[in-house]
C-alpha cells in the first residue's frame, strides 16, 4: 500500500512537473509577448496622432490590425482633452479689470465622439480629410487598452495557485505637438 501511494505521488508531481508547470509558464510568456505587441502598436499609434495632430481613419485601421496581431481581444478607449484658455477679469464686462493671468481648462472628448468623426453615417472615402479627428496644439490625447476576456496563464494561475494575475492593460498618451491642417 505505501508503495501504491508513493507511485501515484510520483505520478502526480511528473505531471505537474512536465506538463501543468511548462504550460503555465508558456502562456506566461504569450501574455508577455502580447503586451509586448499591444504596447508598442499603442506608442505609434499615439506618437504619429500627438505628431500629426490628427486621427486618421487608415493609421486607425493599422493600429487594430498591429493590436489584433497580439492574440489578445482588447476594450480600446481614446480620450481627446481639449484645453480653453481664458483670460481671468473680475469684471467680464469691462477690459480693464482683467487679472493678468489666464484660467486653463480641458473639455473631454471620448470614444464616441471620435468615432463618429472616423466612421459618419454617410459614405465617404478613407482619404477624405472630413474623416479625419483634428487637435490643436496642447490638447491632451490618450489611449488605454483593457483585455476583454481573462488569458489563459491567468487561469492557470488561478487553478495552481489560487491567487490572481495582473491583466495586460496598455495606458499610453499625452500631448499634441502640432496642428491639425
Amino acid at each position: 500500500m505505501p508503495n501504491l501511494l508513493s507511485y501515484a505521488l510520483t505520478v502526480l508531481l511528473l505531471i505537474i512537473g512536465f506538463i501543468f508547470y511548462p504550460n503555465m509558464r508558456q502562456a506566461e510568456l504569450s501574455d508577455r509577448m502580447a503586451e509586448k505587441i499591444a504596447n508598442d502598436a499603442t506608442i505609434l499609434f499615439v506618437d504619429s496622432v500627438r505628431a500629426k495632430g490628427y486621427v486618421d481613419v487608415r493609421d486607425y485601421e493599422v493600429f487594430q490590425k498591429s493590436i489584433d496581431n497580439s492574440g489578445v481581444v482588447f476594450k480600446v478607449t481614446f480620450e481627446h482633452f481639449k484645453k480653453n484658455i481664458q483670460p481671468v477679469y473680475t469684471d467680464p464686462y469691462n477690459a480693464a479689470t482683467f487679472q493678468n493671468t489666464f484660467a486653463v481648462s480641458y473639455d473631454g472628448y471620448f470614444y464616441n465622439d471620435i468615432m463618429n468623426v472616423l466612421y459618419p453615417g454617410t459614405p465617404v472615402p478613407a482619404d477624405d480629410t472630413t474623416r479625419r479627428y483634428k487637435m490643436h496644439v496642447g490638447d491632451l490625447f490618450n489611449i488605454r487598452l483593457n483585455p476583454v476576456s481573462e488569458s489563459i496563464s491567468s487561469r492557470l494561475n488561478k487553478l495552481m495557485f489560487h491567487r490572481e494575475s495582473v491583466p495586460i492593460m496598455v495606458p499610453y498618451g499625452g500631448m499634441v505637438l502640432n496642428e491639425a491642417p
